[in-house]
C-alpha cells in the first residue's frame, strides 16, 4: 500500500516486467560472451582455466537457462517478486562458479555481481534488495574462504569484503536513484495524461465550434480540420495528405496572396452556391504553420437582416393605421374617379396607376407585416412525397394547368422530414410562383418542375423552371430584402422563404450550375431529427 501512498508503480507491474525482460536479455548476452570466448579460445585466456570443466558446464548451462528465463519474462509468466528471487539467486550461483573455474576473485570476474546487485535493488525493495547483497557478499566470502583452504594459502577476505561493501553500497545507492527515477516516471505519466486528456478537451471543443478552423502545414497540406470548416467549404473527405488548393482554390490564392503580404488579401467568398459566404482570417505560428479561421458572414448579415427587419416590421406595424387610412382614401378617390371619367382613356390609365400601386404598398404591409409577427415553429413529421403530390395537385387547380405544365419527379418516395407544414408550404408556393412567372410557355414543358431526392444524408427539394435563369446582377443580392427584378415585386418573398426554412433547420440557395434555373431546400436528415 506504500507504494500507492506515495504515488509509485508498485514493483510488479507492466514497467517492472519490461525491466526484467531487459536485465534478461542482459544475462543471455553475458552468458553467450562467456561461453564463445571459453570455446574459441579468445582472450582473456583466465576464463576457465582453473577447472575446464566445470567452466564448460557451467557456461552451456548458463546460456541455455539464460534463452528459457528470457522466453518466461517475455510472457509475464508467475509472480514477479519470486522470479525475480529465483533468477537473481541462480546468477549469484552461476557467477560465483565461473569465478571459481577461472581461478577466484583475484581475475576481478567478481565485479560481474555489481550488475546482479544493482539490478536487484532496482527491481524490487527492501528485504529481497537486502537478501541479493548479503547472498552476494556470502557468495564471494565462500569463494575466498575454499581458494585458501584449497589453494596456495594467501589470505583474500579483504578483497571479498572490500566486494561485499561495494554490494551493499550500490544497492543503497541503486534504491534511492530508482526510487526517484520511479517518482519522475510517474510524475510524467501522469502530465502525460493530463497533457492527453487537455488535447482531447481541445479538440472537442474545436470540432464543436461555429468557426472553421484550418491548420495547414508549410508544404500546403492541410494537417487538421474542423467539422464546421469541412461543413462551410462542403469537403467530406478528411484526408490529412489533401492540400489546401484541393480543398479550396479560392482560399488557397487568398493565402498566397495573405503571404505575399498584399493589401486585403482576405475577402468573403463562396465556396460553391449552396454553401454560405466565408470571411477568413490567419495566422501563423512559431513552427511555421498557418491557422486559418473561417467565419460564415452569411449568418452575420442574415442576423443584421434580422434585426433591421424587426425594428422595421415593429415601425410598420406601428403606422399601418396611418398609412392604410390614407391610402384607402386614395384608392377610393381613385376608383370613384374611373367611374365618373370611365369614357376618358386617359384618366383611366391614371386611375389604373393609382390602383395598381395602392395594391402594392398594401402588400408591401402586409408582407413586412407578416414577418413581424411570424409564430413559432411547429414541427410535424410528413412524407414528402405524398404532401409534394397534393401541392402540386392544388397548384394546378389555382393556375388552371394542364399535367404537362407543371411536374413531380419523386426520387425517393419515402423520404420523411419534421416541419412546420404550413411554413413549408409557403415557402414552396413562394417558389413556385416565382418559377412558373419566369417560365417561358415557347419552350418544351414542363414549364416548373419539382423534384424530391436524397442525397448523402440530405433530403433534397429542387425547384426548376424552363426560364433564362437568374442575371449576374440580381444573383448577389438574390436573398436580400427589398431586391427584386420582378415588375410589382416587393423583394420580400425570397428573404422570407430562407428565413423559414432555416427556422425549421432547412437551406434555401439558389443552384447556379444547373441546366435549368434551380432553387434548392435542403434538409439535412440528421438536423430533422434534432427537430423531431
Amino acid at each position: 500500500m506504500k507504494f500507492f501512498k506515495l504515488g509509485i508503480t508498485p514493483p510488479d507491474g507492466p514497467s517492472s516486467w519490461r525491466e526484467l525482460t531487459l536485465f534478461s536479455a542482459y544475462r543471455l548476452f553475458l552468458a553467450a560472451a562467456l561461453f564463445c570466448v571459453f570455446y574459441l579460445q579468445l582472450p582473456p585466456e583466465f576464463l576457465g582455466s582453473a577447472s575446464p570443466t566445470l567452466y564448460s558446464t557451467i557456461s552451456r548451462f548458463y546460456v541455455v537457462t539464460s534463452l528459457v528465463i528470457l522466453v518466461y519474462n517475455a510472457q509475464r509468466w508467475g509472480n514477479f517478486q519470486s522470479q525475480l528471487l529465483i533468477q537473481l539467486s541462480l546468477d549469484i550461483i552461476v557467477l560465483t562458479l565461473i569465478v571459481h573455474s577461472s581461478g577466484g576473485l583475484k581475475t576481478g570476474l567478481g565485479s560481474l555481481l555489481v550488475v546482479v546487485v544493482v539490478a536487484g535493488a532496482t527491481l524490487t525493495t527492501g528485504r529481497i534488495a537486502v537478501f541479493i547483497s548479503a547472498l552476494a557478499t556470502l557468495a564471494v566470502l565462500t569463494e575466498a574462504g575454499y581458494s585458501q583452504i584449497t589453494g596456495d594459502g594467501v589470505t583474500r577476505y579483504s578483497h571479498a569484503g572490500m566486494l561485499g561493501a561495494t554490494f551493499f553500497a550500490t544497492a543503497v545507492l541503486a534504491q534511492i536513484l530508482s526510487k526517484k527515477i520511479l517518482a519522475s516516471q510517474t510524475l510524467a505519466e501522469s502530465r502525460e495524461q493530463d497533457i492527453a486528456r487537455l488535447a482531447m478537451l481541445n479538440e472537442h471543443i474545436i470540432s464543436r465550434m461555429q468557426t472553421g478552423v484550418l491548420v495547414v502545414e508549410a508544404s500546403g497540406n492541410v494537417r487538421l480540420s474542423n467539422q464546421s470548416a469541412r461543413k462551410l467549404l462542403g469537403v467530406d473527405n478528411n484526408d490529412a495528405e489533401m492540400t489546401l488548393k484541393a480543398w479550396s482554390s479560392q482560399l488557397a490564392k487568398q493565402v498566397w496572396a495573405w503571404q505575399q503580404h498584399l493589401a486585403n488579401p482576405f475577402q468573403p467568398f463562396q465556396q460553391r452556391s449552396e454553401l454560405p459566404q466565408i470571411l477568413v482570417s490567419a495566422m501563423r505560428l512559431d513552427s511555421g504553420e498557418i491557422v486559418l479561421y473561417l467565419e460564415n458572414t452569411s449568418a452575420m448579415s442574415q442576423q443584421v437582416q434580422q434585426l433591421k427587419l424587426a425594428s422595421l416590421g415593429r415601425l410598420t406595424a406601428s403606422i399601418a393605421h396611418e398609412i392604410r387610412n390614407p391610402l384607402g382614401a386614395i384608392s377610393h378617390a381613385g376608383e370613384l374617379l374611373a367611374e365618373l371619367k370611365d369614357s376618358d382613356t386617359t384618366i383611366t390609365k391614371l386611375t389604373d396607376i393609382i390602383a395598381r400601386h395602392s395594391e402594392r404598398v398594401n402588400g408591401i404591409i402586409d408582407t413586412i407585416l407578416q414577418m413581424s409577427r411570424r409564430k413559432n415553429v411547429e414541427p410535424s413529421l410528413i412524407v414528402l412525397a405524398s404532401w409534394l403530390k397534393q401541392f402540386v395537385e392544388e397548384f394546378r387547380e389555382y393556375r388552371h394547368v394542364s399535367e404537362d405544365a407543371i411536374k413531380l419527379s419523386v426520387q425517393a418516395s419515402l423520404a420523411t422530414v419534421c416541419i412546420d407544414v404550413e411554413q413549408l408550404h409557403q415557402v414552396l408556393s413562394n417558389l413556385v410562383e416565382n418559377a412558373w412567372h419566369y417560365s417561358r410557355e415557347d419552350m418544351e414543358l414542363p414549364r416548373v418542375e419539382i423534384r424530391l431526392a436524397i442525397k448523402d444524408k440530405d433530403v433534397l427539394i429542387d425547384v426548376l423552371d424552363n426560364g433564362p435563369g437568374v442575371s449576374d446582377n440580381a444573383l448577389e443580392h438574390l436573398f436580400e430584402p427589398f431586391n427584386s427584378e420582378r415588375k410589382g415585386g416587393t423583394g420580400l418573398g425570397l428573404y422570407l422563404a430562407r428565413e423559414l426554412c432555416q427556422a425549421n433547420g432547412a437551406w434555401l440557395n439558389y443552384i447556379a450550375d444547373q441546366a435549368r434555373s434551380c432553387f434548392r431546400i435542403t434538409m439535412p436528415i440528421k438536423q430533422q431529427e434534432n427537430l423531431q
